[in-house]
């Protein structure tokens, strides 16, 4: 049944406020103060006026002006805080170490990271994907969903019809325990952990109500309190994960998390972190891995860049398999052989740098490297020469070099990068554009267009929904890709067409998200 032909009557429900302690000023934690949106000098503002007077403290914060002080009343209400006076002189606090601060880097916060605690307040979601393939069945192109649901003191629940599914997912907290069951929520970070392999949430960000949707699942847990910090450790059980119950732990701000079934012999690991060094620059790390007692996937994604962001460093590597689900809602059809792919990246300004590739599908392999250096440089832009050399094993035996011209431009996240790579008697159109609109909104486009009889695949870099970065392989006459993602809509549109096939696919995915606080 299609949401948009026909009339759904939903109703909401309410959920009895679990008691919960209230906190003052001082018991807010640095990386609490950062998932709220305050920045790294407002936080420093709020940690040294707190070793002042109560008096001083509150002084400071009716001074504030404009977003400061919207973003500071925010925490106020979301962790329901006051400040009573105290009878007895209390320590001043410790001033955070090297390492609290360290992690003020915006890098450290992910979509995935979503233990923020949601502003009380009821949600209407809904979505629609339609994949456009031939010989695919009706109910495998067409997916929509709509929701209904509420926040109420850091308690989650909401009702939602998946196609013809009518699911539930609630999450409590009661004190230092947590309970979350159904098909919404789950107390870890992981993006692939037991997923529903036909949708995906692009709205899944700190203090979001829609984080990925799961399968059936439910977790018990208690929250134990280390160095001022709760860390949460309990058990689990999800069908589509394995048949056996298990155990799961997470660390305070979603950084490290881990689930294991000992009866099923599966485990998986999740880390997303980010770490600065006075002398070494910043670094991140994202990975998630499903371990199989036949086979192991996931992947693994580092980003380098030196203290005077002069010199950057990506690598990525991962193993894709049906068990992964393949390239979640990408508008390719999900792999039947498991892929291995390992890509590296290092430059000088983005100027000067190399690259080099490694892919095994079954029989196949495929290898490349490149160097590129600028031809001219600018405030306005460089244009860049690019010298790549393909190969491939196995069933054929193939190699091709390319020449490419690229004009690229970069400042802070914004990226724009067009150019073209001449082949023997071939050659391709590749670019790139990605531009923040505003905080929280992004909107990217990525193209590649192919002209000739080529021996072998195109890189494509391409966005991914559980890490920053990843490429991938092509043999595709024209890729074309559209996205645009904010707190309340995102939109996905993906075409793709082989030379030899009249047929080409297309994929959609929109989604949006209504929030009224209460």
């Amino acid at each position: 049944m299609d949401w948009q032909k026909k009339t759904l009557f939903l109703w909401l429900f309410f959920v009895q406020s679990l008691f919960a302690g209230e906190k003052t000023p001082k018991d807010v934690s640095v990386q609490e103060l950062l998932t709220q949106g305050l920045s790294p000098k407002l936080v420093a503002e709020w940690k040294e006026n707190l070793k002042l007077s109560r008096e001083s403290f509150l002084d400071w914060k009716r001074s504030l002006k404009g977003n400061d002080a919207k973003l500071v009343s925010k925490v106020w209400k979301v962790f329901r805080l006051s400040y009573p006076k105290s009878p007895k002189s209390e320590p001043p606090p410790k001033k955070p170490t090297k390492n609290e601060l360290a992690r003020t880097t915006k890098g450290n916060l992910h979509p995935n990271q979503t233990n923020e605690t949601p502003t009380d307040g009821v949600f209407v979601g809904l979505g629609t994907q339609n994949l456009d393939v031939r010989n695919l069945p009706i109910e495998e192109k067409n997916h929509s969903t709509v929701c209904v649901g509420g926040n109420q003191n850091g308690n989650r629940y909401v009702l939602e019809k998946r196609d013809e599914q009518f699911l539930y997912g609630v999450d409590f907290t009661k004190q230092s325990y947590r309970f979350t069951s159904g098909s919404r929520y789950k107390p870890i970070p992981h993006f692939y952990f037991d997923k529903d392999p036909n949708f995906y949430s692009q709205l899944d960000r700190p203090g979001s109500p829609l984080p990925q949707p799961l399968q059936s699942s439910h977790f018990f847990g208690i929250k134990l309190p280390y160095e001022g910090k709760k860390r949460e450790f309990g058990s689990f059980f999800a069908n589509g994960f394995s048949h056996h119950p298990g155990f799961y732990f997470n660390s305070p701000n979603n950084s490290y998390a881990g689930v294991w079934s000992p009866g099923g012999q599966k485990s998986s690991l999740f880390v997303n972190d980010t770490y600065q060094f006075e002398s070494f620059g910043n670094h991140r790390i994202q990975s998630e891995s499903i371990f199989d007692k036949k086979e192991t996937v996931g992947f693994l994604y580092i980003k380098s860049e030196s203290k005077d962001s002069v010199y950057f460093f990506d690598s990525t590597i991962y193993r894709d398999s049906p068990l992964l689900y393949g390239n979640v809602a990408n508008g390719e059809l999900r792999p039947e052989i498991p892929q291995t792919l390992g890509y590296a990246r290092g430059s000088y300004k983005h100027l000067f740098g190399g690259e080099g590739l490694s892919s095994l599908e079954g029989h196949r392999y495929e290898t490349g490297s490149s160097v590129f250096f600028p031809l001219f440089a600018s405030n306005w832009g460089n244009l860049l020469y690019r010298y790549r050399k393909y190969s491939e094993r196995g069933n054929y035996q193939f190699e091709e070099l390319g020449r490419a011209v690229i004009y690229e431009w970069r400042k802070e996240k914004t990226v724009i990068s067009i150019g073209f790579e001449a082949r023997e008697k071939r050659g391709q159109w590749e670019g790139k554009i990605a531009i923040p609109i505003s905080s929280g909104q992004l909107i990217e486009l990525s193209a590649l267009f192919r002209e000739g009889n080529f021996y072998t695949r195109s890189w494509f870099e391409n966005w991914t929904y559980a890490s920053d970065f990843n490429i991938n392989l092509s043999d595709r006459e024209e890729i074309l890709k559209i996205k645009f993602v904010s707190s309340f809509m995102s939109l996905n549109v993906s075409y793709s067409k082989k030379e030899e096939s009249p047929n080409p696919i297309l994929f959609i995915n929109f989604q949006f998200l209504q929030r009224f606080e209460i």
